[in-house]
């Protein structure tokens, strides 16, 4: 299990910027303290070296190094670093001082040149001139080098000047954004002690007034989801009160036959008893089937339906074909009117297939006795699904009333439930199509009509009559 911290990680995150940060801006402030440091030291340098310039003479057309033991000891005194000097002519070669420093490639008389180096293994600093003595006919070189101790030990002093601030700023500002981070989260830790103190029992949206835009989408889809928990405990709940109320008369018509099949006087009776708790009982397995088809149907159980692709013409060919049987048995005209070509719709096969069954077994129960029944499947642009019986109708006042649950027409004849309808509304609107109810041919009867609302791959062809029942 993740336990990780929002709160941490953010600060981590925040903290490594920051320390990032503190690293880059000490290397830029540690070559910021060694270009003073060399500034400074480099000018004493300088200096040095032109004050050894000025022991250098022409005696007679030569040049001499005059430079007394104890000016030279004053010039060379240093209690951290060590300075080496070196004097070469161009004409006599070297003259004094120490022949292991190096010199470096001729510049011009009088410009002065520093550059890194190193003498007997030591890091040193070396600056060099050339000069030409009056009177002589030569050209001197003359360069003065020290080690870097004082360098190194200026360098970390402006360095440790420049980061102890700066460390102690990183430290205020990892407070500061602890504490921003804190009070940014706060909407978040509300919510959720929101949220934590609800149960089932109070699904009302959470508040969103105050919060921040990122919370008030949370927020919002929080909502939408205590919405859809509230739908499917609603439809839970009236699922289990419609099936109680509905399953009561039925099971009490079996127990009342049932009693009366063990009361029969005589096999006579006995058999009328059994074949009325034979009806009843089948009556009660329908209404079973039916509650639990409508409850597959609700969109909250619907989730994992499996929308794709579908010939609508196939699928209406093979549901047809199912119930051609049943049309024979009760001497019903039953006819299939589909295209010869595909005609294609997005839907779930298998709710589709329980919408049909739910159309023909309607228009079986409350169509004419020993009548018509058509099935049609029509292609265009908006494919359309459709069953025609050629009964008594539906009053046009009572064409919305008809899918309401376990609603049935007054003087209806049929020994449905009240409850295929209705299914088939909640499959259509799953399908995000409508379905209509009108009368039937020559104005008899009634056609339930389902309209997709988008075609795949339209087809152009003329109907055909592929079976008849009768």
């Amino acid at each position: 299990m993740n336990n990780a911290s929002l709160r941490l990680g953010l600060l981590l995150r925040l903290g490594g910027a920051l320390v990032l940060l503190l690293a880059l801006d000490a290397v830029a402030s540690y070559f910021t303290a060694l270009h003073f440091a060399n500034l400074v030291y480099d000018r004493w340098l300088i200096d040095s070296t032109r004050s050894l310039v000025q022991a250098v003479r022409a005696t007679d057309g030569r040049v001499e190094f005059d430079l007394s033991a104890v000016g030279l000891e004053v010039f060379r005194f240093d209690e951290v670093d060590i300075t080496y000097y070196r004097i070469q002519s161009a004409r006599r070669g070297f003259i004094a001082g120490e022949q292991a420093l190096h010199l470096e490639p001729p510049s011009p008389i009088g410009a002065i040149r520093l550059a890194n180096d190193t003498v007997q293994g030591r890091p040193v600093r070396l600056v060099w001139i050339r000069v030409a003595p009056p009177g002589a006919d030569d050209v001197v070189t003359v360069a003065v080098a020290e080690t870097l101790t004082k360098r190194a030990t200026l360098t970390r002093e402006i360095l440790l000047v420049m980061v102890a601030p700066q460390i102690a700023l990183l430290g205020i500002a990892l407070l500061l954004a602890w504490l921003g981070v804190s009070r940014g989260l706060k909407p978040l830790t509300d919510l959720a002690r929101e949220i934590e103190a609800r149960d089932h029992n109070n699904l009302s949206p959470v508040s969103i007034a105050g919060l921040p835009r990122e919370t008030r989408i949370l927020a919002a889809r929080i909502n939408e989801l205590i919405a859809r928990l509230g739908s499917a405990l609603g439809a839970q709940r009236r699922f289990v009160a419609d099936a109680a109320h509905q399953l009561r008369t039925p099971l009490a018509a079996v127990l009342l036959h049932a009693e009366r099949a063990e009361r029969a006087a005589d096999p006579q009776a006995e058999r009328l008893a059994l074949r009325a708790l034979h009806s009843a009982v089948e009556r009660a397995a329908r209404l079973i089937q039916q509650l639990l088809a409508l409850a597959r149907t609700e969109p909250e159980a619907a989730v994992a339906a499996q929308f794709e692709v579908i010939d609508l013409a196939s699928l209406a060919r093979r549901v047809g074909e199912e119930w051609v049987a049943h049309a024979v048995e009760h001497d019903l005209d039953f006819g299939l009117v589909v295209p010869q070509r595909p005609v294609r719709v997005t839907a779930d096969e298998r709710l589709l297939t329980e919408l049909l069954s739910n159309l023909i077994d309607n228009a079986f129960r409350y169509g004419r006795k020993h009548g018509r029944v058509t099935l049609m499947v029509e292609e265009g642009t908006f494919p359309r699904l459709s069953v025609e019986d050629d009964g008594p109708g539906i009053p046009e006042a009572e064409r919305q009333r008809i899918f309401e649950r376990f609603y049935r027409l007054a003087g209806a004849t049929g020994d449905g439930c009240g409850l295929g309808l209705a299914i088939v509304q909640e499959i259509t609107s799953l399908h995000d199509a409508h379905v209509e109810v009108t009368q039937g041919e020559n104005g008899q009867g009634a056609r339930f009509t389902v309209i997709f609302r988008e075609a795949r791959g339209e087809t152009r062809s003329t109907p055909r009559f592929d079976a008849v029942a009768s």
